[in-house]
């Protein structure tokens, strides 16, 4: 039997400081790829120590780790499972897998957006926005109809429907819901005594008389009420809306909403739930994975100064475009598709003028190290799921040329050659004239198709641009 814990070692051993937070549920999805590679999201706390500390397996926990293990490794993280097992030993295991990600989805400078609605919102799609901002940061219900007309929360007390199975919803049903029956009906005349006294007010107003007194619950007579309720049934959209106001469910779109949107009936006019369409996040919609709100900067290069594109990532291909299906790429430990539109990465017509990126359209086993392209990243956002989608777009031919150069692999910055002759006519001759007489233009201004067509490039020097000294 262990001593007892005096109040200071109590308090350390629950301090958050002090003690290692419980893992969260690992996915229940039945797919196989949870079970063999890695899962989607971290389930458990990353631990990591200094150079000094792991040289003598001190991490921190009870007890030092085994050096053969954990002085032999590039990625110092570790998962701690249990802290004392049956054996009285440590279980714990690398935890690099979601480490490395984290820290190459930190080097992208991407912030987390607010998914985008489906294809049937474009037309009233805002544009992309961080998912800190004020009008979908939010959980409290009274503040979604202050928020420019928009709900769009993302935390819920009820369930989202779409998301149960019918085991799951008849439960919900019988244990939730049916005990809720005089609390619906009180909550249906409150609202009904808000629209007569709202009709009231307005009637008033019409007139020029003064504002009649509220009308209060108690006041609505029985034969109103069931008459509110007759004409609740007939409109299904604004009984789903009451429904949903009532039991705070996430957010479902009715079959007939799309259609009373298209004949321009009466619905709410405000823009969809952005989680609607595949249900609420489990997480805050960031995930923890970053949190900028902008991506808005230029990069500034020492000698190109501010640049127009940032530095584009390089991405491997791991499938190729297999007929319909876009091909995917790998960008930072993530999987994505390759953008939509006609690019150098999904070319619609061979006129295109785009080079062919090698290996994006079949499988060039030649290609060493597997092929790889240079893409730009766009945005990124976290779905219900909990997994990450990034978008990206054809990185910019300049952008890629500057990223080459500065890895060494290629050369910009004084390539032109520089030779006696060179120079010496460079300063001899008029550069108007050389060059007029290099593109074959004679001395009456007339074109000269059958000369040679060459051009006078003037590089770079310590006497030119004083940058070389």
């Amino acid at each position: 039997m262990s001593a007892r814990l005096s109040p200071g070692g109590a308090l350390l051993r629950s301090s958050r400081m002090f003690s290692i937070p419980n893992p969260i549920p690992a996915p229940t999805s039945g797919d196989v790829r949870h079970q063999l590679g890695t899962l989607a999201f971290p389930t458990h706390l990353s631990i990591t120590t200094p150079e000094s500390s792991r040289a003598r397996g001190d991490w921190g926990l009870k007890r030092p780790l085994p050096l053969r293990w954990t002085a032999k490794t590039s990625t110092p993280s570790i998962r701690v499972k249990h802290i004392d097992s049956i054996e009285n030993v440590t279980d714990y295991a690398s935890s690099s897998e979601h480490s490395l990600t984290l820290q190459k989805f930190h080097e992208l400078n991407l912030p987390i957006t607010v998914p985008a609605l489906p294809n049937r919102y474009r037309m009233i799609s805002q544009a992309v926005t961080s998912v800190f901002e004020e009008d979908s940061d939010f959980i409290a219900p009274e503040s979604a109809q202050g928020a420019s007309g928009a709900d769009k929360r993302w935390r819920f007390q009820g369930p989202w429907l779409a998301g149960m199975t019918e085991g799951e919803f008849n439960k919900y049903l019988r244990t939730t819901v049916r005990n809720k029956r005089q609390e619906f009906r009180d909550f249906l005349k409150a609202r009904l005594a808000s629209e007569i006294t709202a009709s009231q007010q307005q009637e008033a107003l019409d007139k020029a008389a003064d504002p009649p007194t509220p009308v209060q619950p108690r006041d609505i007579t029985d034969e109103q009420f069931s008459q509110y309720v007759r004409r609740l049934r007939a409109d299904r959209v604004t009984l789903f809306a009451v429904v949903s106001e009532f039991l705070d469910l996430a957010p479902l779109n009715p079959p007939s909403a799309i259609a009373n949107m298209s004949i321009g009936a009466r619905i709410e006019s405000k823009s969809p739930n952005p989680y609607a369409e595949r249900g609420p996040p489990v997480t805050h919609p960031s995930a923890g994975l970053s949190y900028l709100r902008s991506n808005a900067h230029a990069e500034n290069h020492p000698l190109y100064g501010p640049q127009a594109h940032p530095s584009p990532v390089l991405a491997r291909i791991i499938s190729p475009r297999m007929m319909s299906a876009p091909a995917k790429l790998g960008v930072a430990g993530f999987i994505t598709d390759t953008p939509q539109g006609d690019s150098a990465l999904n070319r619609k017509t061979y006129r295109s003028g785009r080079a062919r990126v090698p290996g994006i359209s079949t499988f060039d086993a030649e290609i060493e190290g597997g092929a790889k392209c240079y893409v730009e990243p766009r945005s990124a956002n976290v779905n219900s799921a909990g997994k990450v989608i990034i978008k990206v777009n054809d990185a910019n031919e300049e952008a890629q040329v500057i990223l080459k150069e500065t890895i060494g692999k290629a050369e910009i910055y004084n390539a032109a050659p520089k030779t006696e002759e060179f120079q010496l006519r460079a300063s001899t001759q008029p550069l108007a004239h050389e060059y007029q007489t290099q593109r074959g233009w004679g001395s009456r201004g007339s074109h000269n198709r059958n000369a040679h067509a060459s051009e006078v490039f003037v590089s770079g020097s310590s006497q030119t641009y004083g940058l070389d000294r």
